[in-house]
């Protein structure tokens, strides 16, 4: 009876012991997952910033191209409204020339 008993005894602080390694195993575990989400975490971050930066130089970019093109549209359109100007001018005036 004895032996069962030593037996029983020494199952039961093997259990202990598996539990007591259980829980360093986690606390272990724990921070090194944290650690590598933050890692993983960090560098989506700086690539979300990096690309937020050179989405924001491209609209700039893209901006400035516009600006350019407006401003030569702009120019263009002054130039052809003062032809179109003169022609009408020079057709009222053969209008006027050929009606007296």
């Amino acid at each position: 009876m004895k032996k069962y008993n030593n037996s029983g005894l020494l199952g039961a602080a093997l259990i202990g012991v598996g539990c007591g390694l259980t829980a360093i195993g986690i606390a272990l575990v724990i921070p090194a997952c944290a650690n590598w989400s933050l890692g993983f975490a960090e560098t989506a971050i700086k690539k979300g910033r990096e690309s937020v930066g050179s989405a924001a130089g491209f609209i700039g970019e893209v901006a400035g191209t516009a600006k350019h093109h407006f401003g030569e549209a702009t120019k263009t359109a002054k130039v052809h409204t003062a032809r179109a100007a003169e022609v009408v001018e020079q057709a009222a005036r053969s209008v006027k020339e050929y009606a007296s």
